[in-house]
């Protein structure tokens, strides 16, 4: 990692899994600043803390819906949305307005690979690492 840390929102409803995505990302050498695992509670966390990103399930607590959180964030300059779900498949080209995706159940080496690809994409654009096994990028967000 060259640079500031990326600072991260960890939006989740499966508190296991949370948990492990905290220590993943930190292991990674980033910042969790916040976690939610409702829609209004991310959004609001996200307006108040302004991450560079954010990892964001597809289903969350009370019938949330993760889609919701990306295209509200996807408005917030600044702030990078990327989808963690068991269904990658549910997503269309565009990956519902998110940059990128990682497929659930995810590994040790597909997170700390798309930390390093995503702050290079962030940090010092265009990336140099490959795109790890397990990730996929929107292609509006490939283009740019």
């Amino acid at each position: 990692m060259n640079g500031p840390p990326l600072r991260v929102l960890l939006v989740e409803d499966e508190a296991l899994i949370l948990m492990q995505l905290e220590a993943l990302v930190e292991d990674a050498g980033h910042v969790v600043v916040g976690t939610a695992m409702r829609r209004d509670e991310a959004i609001g966390l996200a307006q108040a803390l302004h991450p560079d990103l954010a990892l964001v399930d597809l289903s969350l607590c009370e019938g949330g819906s993760g889609l919701d959180v990306a295209q509200t964030l996807r408005g917030m300059a600044g702030t990078m949305v990327v989808f963690v779900t068991a269904n990658p498949m549910r997503l269309d080209d565009d990956l519902g307005g998110a940059a990128g995706v990682i497929a659930k159940p995810f590994t040790r080496a597909v997170v700390a690979g798309g930390m390093l690809y995503l702050e290079e994409c962030l940090r010092r654009p265009p990336p140099v690492s490959l795109l790890p096994r397990g990730m996929r990028m929107a292609p509006e967000f490939r283009a740019s």
